[in-house]
Protein backbone atom coordinates (compact mmCIF):
# COMPACT_ATOMS: atom_id res chain seq x y z
CA UNK A 1 0.00 0.00 0.00
CA UNK A 2 1.51 3.05 -1.21
CA UNK A 3 -1.37 5.61 -1.66
CA UNK A 4 -1.48 8.62 0.72
CA UNK A 5 -4.72 9.94 -0.54
CA UNK A 6 -7.67 10.75 1.21
CA UNK A 7 -10.47 11.10 -0.78
CA UNK A 8 -13.63 13.23 1.06
CA UNK A 9 -17.19 13.04 -1.13
CA UNK A 10 -19.38 15.65 0.76
CA UNK A 11 -22.37 15.97 -1.90
CA UNK A 12 -24.71 13.87 -3.58
CA UNK A 13 -22.95 11.24 -6.00
CA UNK A 14 -22.77 7.45 -7.45
CA UNK A 15 -19.80 5.92 -7.44
CA UNK A 16 -19.24 2.79 -9.15
CA UNK A 17 -16.37 0.59 -10.42
CA UNK A 18 -15.19 1.55 -14.40
CA UNK A 19 -12.74 -0.93 -16.26
CA UNK A 20 -11.60 -1.31 -12.56
CA UNK A 21 -11.15 2.69 -11.35
CA UNK A 22 -13.56 4.06 -8.72
CA UNK A 23 -15.91 6.28 -11.17
CA UNK A 24 -17.76 9.00 -9.26
CA UNK A 25 -20.74 10.65 -10.84
CA UNK A 26 -22.64 13.72 -9.72
CA UNK A 27 -24.77 15.66 -11.75
CA UNK A 28 -23.77 18.97 -13.90
CA UNK A 29 -19.79 17.82 -13.48
CA UNK A 30 -17.86 15.46 -15.61
CA UNK A 31 -17.35 11.81 -14.25
CA UNK A 32 -14.02 11.52 -12.21
CA UNK A 33 -11.78 8.22 -12.22
CA UNK A 34 -9.81 7.40 -9.47
CA UNK A 35 -7.40 3.99 -9.01
CA UNK A 36 -8.47 2.39 -6.26
CA UNK A 37 -4.57 1.85 -5.43
CA UNK A 38 -4.52 5.86 -5.32
CA UNK A 39 -6.86 6.15 -2.12
CA UNK A 40 -5.67 5.57 1.91
CA UNK A 41 -9.03 7.03 3.19
CA UNK A 42 -12.52 7.58 1.32
CA UNK A 43 -14.49 9.75 3.57
CA UNK A 44 -18.55 9.69 2.80
CA UNK A 45 -20.11 13.26 3.94
CA UNK A 46 -23.18 13.34 2.47
CA UNK A 47 -26.29 11.13 3.50
CA UNK A 48 -27.57 10.50 -0.46
CA UNK A 49 -24.33 9.17 -1.65
CA UNK A 50 -24.75 5.60 -3.15
CA UNK A 51 -21.79 2.88 -3.80
CA UNK A 52 -22.07 -0.37 -5.47
CA UNK A 53 -20.57 -3.69 -3.46
CA UNK A 54 -17.85 -3.80 -6.17
CA UNK A 55 -16.86 -0.26 -5.14
CA UNK A 56 -16.42 -1.51 -1.59
CA UNK A 57 -14.48 -4.97 -2.69
CA UNK A 58 -12.55 -3.30 -5.14
CA UNK A 59 -11.41 0.05 -2.52
CA UNK A 60 -10.84 -3.29 0.30
CA UNK A 61 -8.85 -5.51 -2.01
CA UNK A 62 -6.51 -2.29 -2.66
CA UNK A 63 -6.39 -1.96 1.33
CA UNK A 64 -8.10 1.59 1.55
CA UNK A 65 -10.54 2.54 4.71
CA UNK A 66 -13.88 4.07 4.36
CA UNK A 67 -15.54 6.95 7.27
CA UNK A 68 -18.48 7.43 7.00
CA UNK A 69 -20.05 10.56 9.34
CA UNK A 70 -23.25 11.60 11.07
CA UNK A 71 -25.73 14.41 10.63
CA UNK A 72 -22.76 16.82 12.16
CA UNK A 73 -20.63 15.75 9.87
CA UNK A 74 -18.16 13.78 12.02
CA UNK A 75 -16.82 10.30 11.86
CA UNK A 76 -19.62 7.84 12.74
CA UNK A 77 -18.11 4.49 11.46
CA UNK A 78 -15.29 2.92 9.95
CA UNK A 79 -14.91 0.16 7.58
CA UNK A 80 -11.08 -2.07 7.38
CA UNK A 81 -10.30 -3.89 4.78
CA UNK A 82 -9.70 -8.13 5.79
CA UNK A 83 -7.65 -9.22 3.30
CA UNK A 84 -6.04 -12.24 4.22
CA UNK A 85 -2.24 -11.43 6.10
CA UNK A 86 -0.96 -15.13 5.61
CA UNK A 87 0.77 -14.21 9.03
CA UNK A 88 -1.75 -13.20 11.02
CA UNK A 89 -3.15 -16.46 12.77
CA UNK A 90 0.48 -16.38 14.21
CA UNK A 91 0.44 -12.89 14.92
CA UNK A 92 -2.70 -13.27 17.10
CA UNK A 93 -1.26 -15.71 19.36
CA UNK A 94 1.90 -13.72 19.83
CA UNK A 95 -0.33 -11.03 20.61
CA UNK A 96 -1.89 -12.69 22.94
CA UNK A 97 0.86 -14.22 24.84
CA UNK A 98 2.15 -10.52 25.31
CA UNK A 99 -0.93 -9.73 26.86
CA UNK A 100 0.45 -11.68 30.54
CA UNK A 101 3.95 -10.31 29.82
CA UNK A 102 6.35 -7.27 31.15
CA UNK A 103 5.96 -6.77 27.28
CA UNK A 104 2.84 -4.42 26.79
CA UNK A 105 3.72 -2.22 29.82
CA UNK A 106 7.36 -1.69 28.66
CA UNK A 107 6.36 -0.74 25.02
CA UNK A 108 3.24 1.59 26.98
CA UNK A 109 5.86 3.31 28.51
CA UNK A 110 8.02 4.00 25.07
CA UNK A 111 4.36 5.32 23.49
CA UNK A 112 4.00 7.71 26.35
CA UNK A 113 7.67 8.96 26.21
CA UNK A 114 6.67 9.04 22.44
CA UNK A 115 3.82 11.15 22.91
CA UNK A 116 5.51 14.10 25.61
CA UNK A 117 8.37 14.33 23.39
CA UNK A 118 6.30 14.99 20.52
CA UNK A 119 4.61 17.57 22.69
CA UNK A 120 6.80 18.97 23.96
CA UNK A 121 8.34 19.41 20.16
CA UNK A 122 5.69 20.89 19.18
CA UNK A 123 6.01 23.54 21.85
CA UNK A 124 9.24 24.47 21.11
CA UNK A 125 8.22 24.27 17.48
CA UNK A 126 5.16 27.40 17.66
CA UNK A 127 7.03 29.33 19.87
CA UNK A 128 4.86 28.12 22.95
CA UNK A 129 5.86 28.17 26.63
CA UNK A 130 6.06 25.31 28.94
CA UNK A 131 8.35 22.61 26.85
CA UNK A 132 10.63 22.11 29.38
CA UNK A 133 8.85 20.73 31.71
CA UNK A 134 7.37 18.00 29.15
CA UNK A 135 10.77 17.13 28.26
CA UNK A 136 11.39 16.46 31.95
CA UNK A 137 7.74 14.18 32.11
CA UNK A 138 8.73 12.21 29.77
CA UNK A 139 12.11 10.99 31.44
CA UNK A 140 10.01 10.30 34.63
CA UNK A 141 7.54 7.89 32.72
CA UNK A 142 7.53 4.23 34.03
CA UNK A 143 6.48 1.20 32.53
CA UNK A 144 3.00 0.91 32.32
CA UNK A 145 2.57 4.88 32.87
CA UNK A 146 2.24 4.06 36.56
CA UNK A 147 2.62 7.39 37.50
CA UNK A 148 0.18 8.53 35.14
CA UNK A 149 2.64 10.98 33.34
CA UNK A 150 0.52 11.21 29.99
CA UNK A 151 -2.51 12.55 32.11
CA UNK A 152 0.02 15.19 33.76
CA UNK A 153 1.43 16.06 30.33
CA UNK A 154 -1.90 16.26 28.51
CA UNK A 155 -2.90 18.96 30.99
CA UNK A 156 0.01 20.78 30.78
CA UNK A 157 0.01 20.58 27.54
CA UNK A 158 -3.24 21.49 26.07
CA UNK A 159 -2.78 24.86 28.92
CA UNK A 160 -0.05 26.27 26.72
CA UNK A 161 -0.39 25.11 23.31
CA UNK A 162 -4.08 27.18 22.66
CA UNK A 163 -5.19 29.81 25.04
CA UNK A 164 -8.26 29.79 27.21
CA UNK A 165 -8.53 26.11 26.03
CA UNK A 166 -10.14 23.07 27.17
CA UNK A 167 -9.97 19.33 25.46
CA UNK A 168 -13.49 18.17 24.40
CA UNK A 169 -14.03 14.87 22.84
CA UNK A 170 -16.88 13.95 21.60
CA UNK A 171 -20.18 16.46 21.21
CA UNK A 172 -17.12 19.38 20.82
CA UNK A 173 -18.71 22.34 19.06
CA UNK A 174 -15.67 24.74 19.31
CA UNK A 175 -13.52 25.40 16.30
CA UNK A 176 -10.44 23.64 17.69
CA UNK A 177 -11.81 20.98 19.26
CA UNK A 178 -13.90 20.03 16.50
CA UNK A 179 -10.80 20.27 14.12
CA UNK A 180 -8.68 18.16 16.42
CA UNK A 181 -11.65 15.64 16.71
CA UNK A 182 -11.95 15.32 12.96
CA UNK A 183 -7.65 14.93 12.48
CA UNK A 184 -7.68 13.00 14.80
CA UNK A 185 -10.30 10.56 13.81
CA UNK A 186 -8.83 10.48 10.20
CA UNK A 187 -4.87 9.93 12.02
CA UNK A 188 -7.08 6.69 13.66
CA UNK A 189 -8.32 5.05 10.95
CA UNK A 190 -4.66 5.82 8.99
CA UNK A 191 -3.41 3.96 12.15
CA UNK A 192 -5.65 1.20 11.94
CA UNK A 193 -5.31 0.57 8.13
CA UNK A 194 -1.48 -0.41 8.41
CA UNK A 195 -2.23 -2.36 11.98
CA UNK A 196 -4.33 -4.67 10.08
CA UNK A 197 -2.25 -4.91 6.98
CA UNK A 198 0.15 -6.12 9.22
CA UNK A 199 -1.83 -8.86 10.24
CA UNK A 200 -2.54 -7.70 13.92
CA UNK A 201 -5.48 -7.46 15.80
CA UNK A 202 -6.52 -3.62 16.27
CA UNK A 203 -8.74 -4.93 19.84
CA UNK A 204 -5.85 -6.03 21.59
CA UNK A 205 -3.76 -2.72 23.23
CA UNK A 206 -0.99 -2.13 25.41
CA UNK A 207 -1.55 0.74 27.35
CA UNK A 208 -5.80 0.85 25.80
CA UNK A 209 -7.74 -2.48 26.95
CA UNK A 210 -11.26 -1.75 26.81
CA UNK A 211 -13.25 -4.55 26.28
CA UNK A 212 -15.75 -2.08 24.55
CA UNK A 213 -12.72 -0.81 22.13
CA UNK A 214 -12.07 -2.53 18.49
CA UNK A 215 -9.28 -0.33 18.23
CA UNK A 216 -7.05 -0.05 21.26
CA UNK A 217 -4.05 -0.91 19.41
CA UNK A 218 -4.43 1.75 16.69
CA UNK A 219 -5.52 4.35 19.81
CA UNK A 220 -1.71 3.01 20.82
CA UNK A 221 0.19 3.87 17.96
CA UNK A 222 -1.63 6.74 17.00
CA UNK A 223 -0.64 8.57 20.33
CA UNK A 224 2.91 9.57 19.23
CA UNK A 225 1.35 11.10 15.98
CA UNK A 226 -0.79 12.94 17.42
CA UNK A 227 1.25 15.64 17.31
CA UNK A 228 1.23 16.22 13.48
CA UNK A 229 -2.89 16.91 13.31
CA UNK A 230 -2.35 19.28 16.46
CA UNK A 231 0.63 21.14 15.14
CA UNK A 232 -1.60 21.53 11.56
CA UNK A 233 -5.18 22.59 13.27
CA UNK A 234 -2.74 25.23 15.29
CA UNK A 235 -2.02 26.78 11.86
CA UNK A 236 -5.36 27.17 11.17
CA UNK A 237 -8.14 29.78 11.22
CA UNK A 238 -10.09 27.97 13.67
CA UNK A 239 -13.27 30.68 14.34
CA UNK A 240 -15.52 29.59 11.16
CA UNK A 241 -17.37 26.55 10.78
CA UNK A 242 -16.06 23.33 10.55
CA UNK A 243 -17.35 23.43 6.76
CA UNK A 244 -16.09 21.75 3.58
CA UNK A 245 -12.88 23.75 3.00
CA UNK A 246 -12.33 23.41 6.77
CA UNK A 247 -12.01 19.42 6.53
CA UNK A 248 -10.49 19.43 3.20
CA UNK A 249 -7.47 21.82 5.32
CA UNK A 250 -7.71 19.67 8.15
CA UNK A 251 -6.68 16.23 6.43
CA UNK A 252 -3.60 18.13 4.95
CA UNK A 253 -2.01 17.05 7.89
CA UNK A 254 -1.30 13.76 5.82
CA UNK A 255 1.77 15.56 4.17
CA UNK A 256 3.35 16.10 7.40
CA UNK A 257 7.15 14.86 7.87
CA UNK A 258 8.14 13.27 10.85
CA UNK A 259 11.14 12.09 11.87
CA UNK A 260 12.12 8.70 13.05
CA UNK A 261 15.73 8.48 14.07
CA UNK A 262 18.29 9.74 11.40
CA UNK A 263 15.51 10.11 8.99
CA UNK A 264 12.70 12.23 7.78
CA UNK A 265 9.22 10.68 6.67
CA UNK A 266 5.74 11.46 5.36
CA UNK A 267 3.56 10.24 7.63
CA UNK A 268 2.14 7.01 6.03
CA UNK A 269 5.51 5.48 5.68
CA UNK A 270 6.51 6.61 9.08
CA UNK A 271 3.28 5.05 10.66
CA UNK A 272 3.99 1.80 8.42
CA UNK A 273 7.92 1.73 10.09
CA UNK A 274 6.02 2.45 13.45
CA UNK A 275 3.81 -1.40 12.59
CA UNK A 276 6.68 -3.04 11.35
CA UNK A 277 8.41 -2.12 14.69
CA UNK A 278 6.42 -3.44 16.64
CA UNK A 279 5.58 -6.55 14.70
CA UNK A 280 9.54 -7.21 15.22
CA UNK A 281 9.20 -7.45 18.87
CA UNK A 282 6.46 -9.61 18.69
CA UNK A 283 8.39 -11.51 16.38
CA UNK A 284 11.69 -11.50 18.54
CA UNK A 285 10.44 -10.61 21.84
CA UNK A 286 13.75 -7.69 20.88
CA UNK A 287 14.75 -4.43 19.82
CA UNK A 288 12.77 -1.12 20.21
CA UNK A 289 9.55 0.66 19.00
CA UNK A 290 10.45 3.23 16.32
CA UNK A 291 8.35 6.07 16.87
CA UNK A 292 9.00 9.93 16.17
CA UNK A 293 10.35 12.58 17.81
CA UNK A 294 8.71 15.46 16.65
Amino acid sequence: MTADRILLIENPADLNVDIGRVRIRRSEVDDVFISPDDIAVLVLHHHTISLSVNVLRKLSAAGATILVTDDVHMPAALMLPTAANRAASSRLRRQIAHMETPVPAALWQTLVKARITTQAANLRCLQRKGALRLERMADEVEPGDRTHREGQAARHYWQHLFDDFRREKEGAEDGVNARLNYGYAVLRSLVARELVAAGLSCELGLGHRSTENPFNLADDFMEPYRFTVERHVFGMDCTTALDSQAKKNIVRFVESEVTLGKHQYRLLPAIRESVASYVRVLETSKGQLTLPIG
